[in-house]
């Protein structure tokens, strides 16, 4: 799940946090129009949040963003969570992209009514019914896509084993404002809730079965080769998300996607057990362009051992991350361009919004084992400012000095690159 500690983060994670997000439907917000008498929109209001809401970190980028969440179907497999043969591996993927600025459209929701009830009654959060509606998020539900920059590049992005796409919005939006296009996508039966547009809610039911708190270590042994063996069946995943975007880019039912991506810019990235996907991605597939793991041991056939990935990889690691040789082997092997950063006082959920989540509803301080104890806005701006400058340059192609060594900008970050 996260790094070599992986089953007793993973009973943590789901006791004391419950993720349980799914970014689904559409908020009550009326949408904000263009700046009224401005013949070339600009993007969209910034009004301040009500009293008692906690808005997001605003994307830096100069795009307003859209988003749109889809459901896919892999009619050419079957899926091994269940017992019933015909069943088909279906997933939820959601969009955030660079939009219109003239466009308008009401803003997603953070989490699902579903998802927040489930939060709330075994996460630790606010009591109250609907706590969900006061977090704000930035992307607007089905604007168009934006013409300026088009064909945009394209991203990959899986969350991590047992947490949902939700808990990275403030990265994903950032992303998307500086021109990308990323494919967030939940995995299911390896998530805590996923919703369908037909209103089921699959519950987390993963094959690969948590080991209890005083496991053997022979126990563990077993659940860290099966989960290698398992960031299979997420790196099929991803590609079948490739392979419906590539048909999209020529011809999407609705015309979102029709002509406005550039899947000639590619890059992949994820973060814990979505991390060791990055990784096995770029192995398996040349399309990718570079990836990218944050705080994720490198489950994968091998334990990482051996992958003399050709493209550019960055690894970003938490404070607290152990000793993991599947991170050492793979980066000494890399045949690419290769990256490591370490980020003091961080925990490996530092690097989701789960800290800016937990310290507005439950006060500062809460949960450092797991949040660590970098301030929350600090560990959004570096976690997106590192991750922005490494896709702007090996999957834009741009220059990217915050990739040439060590920044005072930034002295939290231990920073080194190969060759």
């Amino acid at each position: 799940m996260f790094h070599s500690d992986v089953s007793r983060h993973a009973l943590c994670l789901l006791a004391a946090l419950s993720a349980s997000t799914l970014l689904a439907g559409c908020a009550d917000d009326e949408a904000l129009p263009p700046h009224e008498g401005d013949p070339v929109c600009s993007g969209w209001g910034d009004e301040a949040p009500a009293d008692g809401v906690l808005e997001l970190p605003r994307p830096t980028g100069p795009h307003p963003v859209g988003t749109q969440i889809r459901a896919l179907t892999d009619s050419a497999r079957g899926e091994e969570a269940t017992e019933d043969p015909d069943d088909r591996r279906e997933l939820m993927v959601q969009l955030f992209y660079p939009a219109d600025p003239c466009g308008t459209g009401q803003l997603a929701p953070y989490l699902s009514p579903e998802e927040g009830d489930s939060r709330r009654t075994t996460g630790g959060l606010p009591a109250e019914d609907g706590f969900e509606a006061r977090i704000l998020t930035h992307a607007r539900v089905g604007v168009p896509v934006a013409e300026d920059g088009a064909p945009h590049p394209v991203l990959l992005f899986s969350h991590g084993f047992g947490m949902l796409r939700a808990d990275y919005t403030s990265l994903l939006e950032d992303l998307a404002s500086h021109g990308f296009v990323v494919a967030a996508i939940s995995h299911t039966y390896d998530t805590e809730l996923t919703v369908f547009p037909d209103g089921r809610a699959v519950p987390f039911g993963s094959v690969v079965l948590t080991p209890a708190m005083d496991a053997s270590e022979e126990e563990i042994e077993a659940f860290t080769q099966a989960m290698g063996e398992h960031v299979g069946v997420w790196a099929d995943d991803a590609l079948f998300v490739l392979d419906e975007l590539t048909a999209a880019a020529q011809d999407d039912p609705g015309g979102l996607l029709t002509g406005r991506l550039d899947l000639e810019r590619l890059g992949v990235l994820g973060h814990s057990y979505g991390g060791a996907m990055a990784a096995e991605v770029c192995a398996r597939d040349d399309r990718f362009d570079a990836g990218l793991d944050i705080d994720g041991r490198l489950f994968g056939p091998q334990d990482g051992a051996g992958r003399g990935l050709a493209q550019p990889f960055f690894i970003m690691l938490a404070a607290d991350h152990p000793d993991d040789p599947s991170i050492d082997e793979t980066y000494d092997a890399l045949n690419g361009q290769g990256y490591r950063a370490r980020v003091e006082d961080t925990a490996h959920l530092t690097f989701s919004d789960l800290p800016i989540v937990v310290e507005h509803f439950l006060g500062e301080g809460a949960l450092p084992e797991l949040l660590g104890t970098l301030e929350p806005a600090r560990a959004v701006e570096i976690t997106n400012a590192y991750t922005r400058a490494f896709v702007q340059a090996h999957v834009r192609g741009e220059a990217a000095p915050l990739l040439d060594g060590p920044s005072p900008e930034y002295p939290e970050v231990t920073f080194e690159k190969r060759p």
